[in-house]
């Protein structure tokens, strides 16, 4: 869930597998960093005059997740006050904040962080397009870093802050030479009378969904962006010098994003014995004049039945909004119309969708449960047990059980997934993500720590991409815990009182550890009738069937011992 920082905003810069290693690994000699050039610009959202009456909600199972707090990756964002313009030095206005978290609880489901990520809020005007046009929002990451000394990423290539801090597990922006406060940045159009602050999804005609900016900007801030560029000219800049460059620094170097973009004949525009950086052959195949713009992954592919997602590359090259989005009229009215570069009225997107789950996945940002639920690779799973019984023990133990989750040698695909349990009495130690190659298994080690007397149970959902099983697959988890120093518990028999008609009641009892039990049944004088249990037993939980036939009517006695702990019943038996 979303957590709101007090402190205020005091400057802006508009700055699948992976391998986790922990902050006492990461040196500040070890961080390539970058400031993103133009960042402010990575996204320039505007609106369009189509009402398109496209509704998608969040599934009855990911909005029950939201209530619950029931997320993977949390958010903190500062909110601060707005900056100084025609909207007034006036702070958010409440439904506005409250779109915003509800917005970022929805990337939560999505992504997956073992540190929370920060967000910087600006409420601010945006200045009037040349041909009078309007900017609902930008956004944009803080700074790009490589991780130079460990094998986080692909080498030499830039992440978002946000994405290397969930791939490492670290608060990067901490480890930086020169810390920032912030993994991203969040510009929204404080001067826009025409917003939808509902969180239903249920946008109105003429009007635009805050929800779905916020999701489509932080979208943006968590990396999906490219440094593939159409310098001005100086003179003149309306006009575009007809070439197009990539990279950071000197020599350059690429952004994730840019490693995935190929032309119409699946030539990657970093090819520079084909596109040489700067060229006019690259302004080309960015302007569409090469058979457009793909971006080419395998996830991506998976969600298109094998097609490449076509990326925007309209005819002239277009600041903010070329190259960093999918294709406006080709995702138009689809599940996957979230980051196109225009938003339409009426409409409510409250999900990243297959597609950009896809992109993510390929750019090898870990994913949470809503994701993992769009991507089906060809992966087959396995899991060794389908039930977590950790039996007896007494409160205040702590029991361990292993998983075992294994990629089948048939699946062809990486598979990815996470495990989930909300439940306090059973927590999961260590990683819960997994990613595996085919043939590939991991552990995942579950503890059962009981607090009170009482039978635990809860569901633990294993979310993962494979095609042979739906996801997420359940499985449930199981003990029991008497009281401290309790060896023995013994319950009521049933049926109570017994009737001719079942005439075999069941003597239900607990053993938190192993011992020599003795249990029998005495009339009510005192008179033992059977011996029903003397012999060692495991820790465990037992059932002992008690024969009637032959008793007279009365009520009866069952006791049993174990150790120094004689526990006792009574059982009423018509005959």
């Amino acid at each position: 869930m979303t957590k709101k920082l007090s402190f205020l905003f005091l400057s802006f810069f508009c700055v699948f597998g992976w391998n986790s290693i922990s902050a006492q690994q990461i040196e500040v000699d070890d961080l390539q960093v970058k400031t993103i050039p133009n960042a402010e610009h990575v996204c320039v959202l505007d609106p369009t005059d189509v009402n398109a009456h496209l509704h998608i909600r969040p599934s009855r199972e990911m909005q029950q997740k939201i209530q619950a707090g029931a997320t993977t990756a949390s958010f903190e964002v500062d909110f601060g006050i707005s900056t100084g313009n025609s909207c007034g030095d006036t702070a958010w206005p409440a439904d506005a904040i409250n779109a915003f978290e509800y917005a970022l609880d929805i990337w939560g489901l999505h992504l997956q962080s073992d540190v929370s990520l920060k967000v910087q809020a600006v409420w601010r005007e945006f200045d009037t397009g040349p041909e009078g046009g309007v900017t609902l929002g930008s956004a944009g990451p803080y700074q790009g870093v490589v991780v130079q000394s460990s094998a986080v990423g692909e080498p030499n290539t830039y992440y978002s802050l946000a994405q290397i801090t969930a791939m490492t597990g670290v608060a990067i922006r901490e480890q930086l030479q020169n810390p920032v406060d912030y993994d991203i940045s969040v510009n929204i159009n404080c001067d826009f009378r025409n917003w939808y602050f509902g969180t239903d999804a249920n946008t109105p005609a003429n009007l635009i969904d805050f929800v779905t900016v916020v999701i489509h900007e932080v979208g943006h801030g968590i990396g999906y962006f490219g440094t593939m560029v159409a310098p001005e000219d100086e003179e003149n800049e309306s006009e575009f010098l007809g070439t197009a460059e990539w990279g950071l620094g000197n020599p350059p170097a690429p952004v994730i994003l840019d490693r995935f973009a190929v032309d119409g004949s699946s030539v990657p525009l970093l090819n520079e014995n084909v596109y040489p950086n700067p060229s006019e052959d690259l302004y080309q195949a960015l302007t569409g004049q090469r058979a457009g713009v793909f971006f080419d992954g395998n996830e991506t592919r998976g969600t298109l039945d094998g097609e490449l997602a076509k990326l925007y590359s309209p005819s002239e090259w277009s600041p903010g909004s070329s190259f960093s989005h999918v294709d406006q009229q080709t995702f138009s009215g689809t599940v996957n119309a979230l980051m196109r570069p225009q938003m339409d009225r009426a409409q409510a997107i409250h999900s990243p969708g297959p597609l950009f789950c896809g992109m993510l996945a390929d750019m090898g940002w870990p994913l949470g449960i809503g994701c993992l639920s769009f991507l089906a690779a060809d992966a087959v799973i396995a899991l060794d047990r389908r039930v977590v019984d950790y039996g007896v023990t007494n409160a205040g133990e702590v029991l361990e059980e292993k998983l075992i989750i294994s990629s089948d040698t048939s699946s062809v695909e990486t598979m990815s997934g996470a495990v989930e349990i909300d439940d306090d009495n059973f927590t999961i130690v260590g990683n819960n993500n997994f990613s595996l190659e085919p043939g590939e298994s991991t552990e995942i080690t579950i503890l059962y720590r009981p607090r009170v007397e009482r039978r635990h149970s809860t569901t633990m959902s294993v979310f993962h991409n494979a095609k042979n099983e739906q996801s997420p697959i359940s499985v449930p988890l199981r003990g029991e815990a008497l009281e401290v120093e309790k060896i023995v518990k013994l319950d009521q028999s049933y049926p109570n009182p017994v009737v001719p008609e079942n005439p075999a009641p069941k003597i239900p009892f607990a053993l938190s550890e192993d011992a020599h039990v003795l249990l029998d049944l005495y009339t009510v004088h005192g008179q033992r009738v059977q011996t029903l249990v003397n012999s060692m037993q495991q820790s465990g939980r037992y059932e002992v069937e008690v024969d009637m036939n032959g008793l007279s009517s009365g009520v009866y006695i069952y006791r049993i011992v174990v150790g120094d702990q004689v526990r006792s019943r009574k059982l009423l038996f018509f005959n």
